[in-house]
């Protein structure tokens, strides 16, 4: 895990030195253990590049056309030989590249039997030999999280690729007529003449959905994203940009077709070599434990192998470290569950306990480090855990994240089922599975307005869903809400069966296929990224690899849910793995934060202070009835909603003031 960046002169001038260091030290939290660069530059013949190790040695050498930085954490061959941008013998392609590849040890091994020699142990040695042996189409021979820029000098290319579900991020600009890249969007601010202009329409759909990571669309009007399973490649000659999807989530048909038991054998073997393939490390790793089914299944399967196969855990060492985070709330506290898979594995637990004074203390270095907006106070949780881990020693986790978007873990996947069911006239199954979720205590089904994000718009105006929002936005929130890019209008066009591009899916399969590209899982990762790289962390997160998002779209609905449970067929795969309370809990918290609790009360003095001084928000918001509407008796008792709409806010306010936007 490192941070890359890049410039490519499109106009024939050369590549400000300057400006590439400044954008490299920007990302440096991404990569303590070292720097480099690579120039390269035309002569007659093709280019030719010089690797340094800081741009004050470029002084005096050629006029660059391409200049790449690198910022390294060391996880494999800890040594000097794994710096980047690294080369291949006389090939004259350099790489930058930040991820792991799992498969890497396999790739080598053929690749070695092709004649190709190594000169490191690193997968960023296998992924450009990869490149150098299979072109563009070494994509689909990787397995991992990724994302990386190759300049090709003998072809004067520049080719660059993220993996195929967005865990790792890239963004890009075209400035003045160059190309900059970087792994986050502060990365490429340095460059003169890019500005930091909020892309309006965004920011809307943030205060209304809390989220703003739609595919190549950020927050900054100038600022792409490339989507996940994306490529792109540049010619310096000619300046033509071309990008491509090279992969997209779907069912396999030869998965489709074996029975509910095959289907539960194949899942455990799955997870259990994913898990594996994880664990491949050379420093210390831990997981992260919630107490959930996704991030307890984690670590039930590092357990298992940490016991049976401890060659292959050795990352671990004599300590298996998890962490989780808690509350002295009962309502949001779930270290009961996540104790008892600890200690069922003989586990190192840490608790740690979010408090709402540091929180305001760090909020504004947040809003800093997660580049966009953040929507809820469930991401300072995880921002304790990741410090907590940095504290220990511990410089890779596993994390559960993902789990529920390719198992089926959300209410809106259940109800997706119903709706299916009702549309086949299923109904003694729709009864059944409804009275089901009801003694699962399923509070959507229980308080519909806890899935607020998903009415259609006339039973958000019914029910007051957004009556904070509609009172302080200077923009039209009726037109947003209704907007066909909304999530609601998503979910309801699946669930009605009036979607008809996604024909050959189940409506469950159509509403899991959005969530990964669109409505949850991009936001969720990025906020991942920015926490765990905020303390040099590397997270990855074995249940989005690529066989386990394909299998588990593949599953039938009825291994999704069942009986009230989701993600049953998961459920049915790590039996024996953890505490059967805990396989078979019968709540599901969900990704909880104290937003309501504290916003109400420990901060209203610092959010008073806040929201009633200038701010640079206020083209988006009327501040007056805000203050109004906090001052009164009214906003103690309001709903989750209402302080869900302060919060984004404020994130809002917070993150114009971090990075300067008017």
């Amino acid at each position: 895990m490192c941070g890359i960046t890049g410039i490519a002169a499109l106009n024939g001038h050369p590549v400000d030195l300057g400006v590439l260091q400044r954008m490299n030290d920007v990302q440096s939290h991404r990569g303590p253990d070292g720097e480099g660069f690579i120039l390269s530059w035309p002569e007659s013949h093709g280019f030719c590049s010089a690797f340094l190790r800081h741009t004050s040695q470029g002084h005096g050498a050629p006029a660059a056309r391409v200049g790449l930085g690198h910022r390294r954490l060391a996880i494999l061959d800890l040594s000097d030989r794994g710096l980047q941008p690294m080369t291949a013998g006389a090939s004259g392609a350099w790489i930058v590249f930040n991820g792991e590849i799992y498969n890497h040890l396999e790739l080598r091994a053929e690749l070695e039997a092709r004649g190709r020699f190594f000169d490191t142990r690193t997968d960023t040695e296998v992924l450009l030999q990869s490149y150098l042996e299979w072109g563009e189409q070494c994509l689909e021979h990787l397995e991992g999280m990724f994302a990386f820029a190759i300049w090709d000098g003998a072809r004067g290319k520049l080719f660059c690729a993220r993996d195929r579900l967005g865990i790792k991020p890239f963004y890009y600009a075209m400035p003045r007529d160059h190309f900059i890249f970087a792994s986050e969007i502060k990365g490429l601010l340095p460059f003169p003449g890019l500005e930091a202009v909020p892309d309006d329409e965004a920011v809307l759909g943030f205060l209304i959905h809390g989220n703003c990571d739609y595919r190549e669309r950020t927050i900054l009007r100038e600022v792409s994203a490339l989507p996940a399973g994306h490529a792109l490649s540049l010619n310096l000659a000619s300046r033509q940009l071309t990008r491509w999807c090279y992969w997209k989530p779907a069912p396999r048909s030869d998965w489709i077709s074996l029975g509910d038991d095959a289907r539960v054998e194949l899942l455990r073997s799955l997870l259990l070599e994913t898990t594996r393939s994880h664990l491949i490390s050379d420093v210390r790793a831990g997981s992260c434990l919630s107490g959930g089914l996704d991030s307890s299944a984690v670590v039930g399967l590092i357990g298992k192998i940490w016991k049976e196969q401890p060659e292959a855990a050795s990352a671990i060492g004599d300590r298996f470290h998890t962490f989780t985070s808690c509350y002295e709330y009962p309502e949001l506290d779930e270290r009961q569950y996540a104790l008892a898979v600890a200690n069922a594995i003989g586990a190192s637990p840490t608790l740690v306990f979010p408090s709402s004074g540091d929180f305001w203390e760090n909020f504004s270095t947040m809003a800093w480090h997660q580049d966009m907006p953040f929507s809820g106070l469930s991401f300072y949780a995880q921002w304790r855990v990741m410090r907590a881990a940095k504290e220990a020693g511990v410089k890779v986790l596993l994390d559960g994240q993902g789990g529920d978007e390719v198992f089926g873990g959300y209410a809106k996947f259940r109800y997706a089922y119903l709706a299916s069911l009702l549309r086949r006239g299923r109904l003694g199954t729709v009864a059944s599975e409804a009275w089901a979720s009801v003694l699962q205590r399923d509070l959507y089904i229980l308080d519909i307005r806890r899935g607020y994000r998903y009415l259609p718009g006339p039973l958000r105006s019914l029910l007051g869903v957004d009556s904070l929002l509609q009172r302080v936005l200077r923009a039209d929130r009726a037109q947003a809400v209704a907007d066909e890019s909304t999530p609601a209008t998503r979910w309801w066009r699946h669930a009605t069966g009036a979607s008809t591009s996604n024909g050959a899916l189940s409506t469950v399969q159509a509403v899991q296929v959005e969530d990964i590209l669109v409505d949850t899982l991009p936001f969720i990762l990025r906020m991942e990224d920015r926490s765990s790289m905020a303390f040099s962390i590397e997270a990855r997160v074995p249940l989005l690899d690529r066989r386990l998002v394909e299998f588990g779209l593949s599953l039938p609905d009825h291994q999704k849910i069942q009986g009230g449970f989701s993600k049953f067929a998961v459920r049915q795969a790590t039996s024996g793995l953890m505490p059967e309370h805990v396989r078979m809990r019968r709540t599901k918290l969900g990704f909880a934060g104290a937003d309501q609790r504290w916003l109400n009360g420990e901060l209203r003095p610092q959010v008073t202070d806040l929201i009633e001084g200038p701010l640079r928000c206020d083209r988006y918001i009327d501040p007056a009835p805000l203050r109004k509407w906090y001052r009164s008796p009214q906003s103690r008792s309001a709903n989750v909603e209402a302080f869900g709409s302060l919060f984004r806010v404020m994130a809002l306010e917070m993150w114009m003031r971090a990075f300067q936007v008017s």
